[in-house]
């Protein structure tokens, strides 16, 4: 019986996610979404009590099901310049395949990706989710930064936490400019984005 609850609700999220990814936020409705999963109003409405609160849950599935993968003490994996990259570019590829499968789309188009700045900006619970996200991004990028200021390969003085605030935020508006790409190989061009970016990164520390 757990399990059953599960998967409904389990599928009205994923069902919720792709009519706001089709329609946007304001545009879907209760009735689309019993239209869509075959459920009644009430088995809806038991898991979710308004449309606000089924965004917010969509949010944190999403991020939930796409975050960034539990990598063990990432502090001692890294050793270098290349272990760094290598690492973190795997976790982003790891990310990028989860996102596409819950889309159930071959690109990620900037259109689609409306959807999210239309939420983030009208939801004030949701930026609070997105922020403790953005929390657990930095914080491992920190992690990797202290492995590299473990041995010896950071130059001296500079501030790990300092660093991963940087890079991160450099890597948040390349994403951004390549959802503006149509392509078929857009993993392909996300993995080069990534390794040129932080190549760039490195030149510049």
């Amino acid at each position: 019986m757990p399990k059953a609850v599960s998967d409904t609700r389990t599928t009205i999220l994923r069902v919720a996610l792709q009519l706001f990814l089709k329609k946007g936020y304001k545009d879907v409705s209760y009735q689309d979404l019993i239209k869509k999963t075959n459920l009644s109003k009430g088995a809806i409405y038991h898991h979710f009590a308004s449309k606000d609160e089924l965004l917010v849950s969509v949010f944190e599935f999403l991020l939930e099901t796409t975050r960034q993968p539990a990598i063990p003490d990432p502090e001692n994996q890294v050793k270098d310049y290349e272990s760094f990259r290598r690492l973190f570019v795997g976790t982003k590829v790891d990310q990028f395949k989860g996102l596409k499968i819950l889309m159930e789309t071959k690109t990620l188009k900037f259109n689609k990706m409306l959807f999210f700045l239309e939420a983030i900006t009208e939801n004030d619970k949701l930026r609070k989710v997105i922020m403790e996200l953005l929390k657990d991004e930095k914080k491992f990028l920190e992690k990797c930064f202290l492995g590299l200021k473990k041995n010896n390969m950071l130059p001296k003085g500079k501030d790990p936490a300092l660093l991963a605030e940087s890079l991160f935020w450099m890597l948040q508006g390349a994403e951004m400019l390549m959802f503006f790409v149509q392509s078929n190989k857009q993993e392909e061009n996300f993995m080069k984005m990534y390794n040129k970016t932080i190549e760039d990164f490195f030149k510049i520390i």
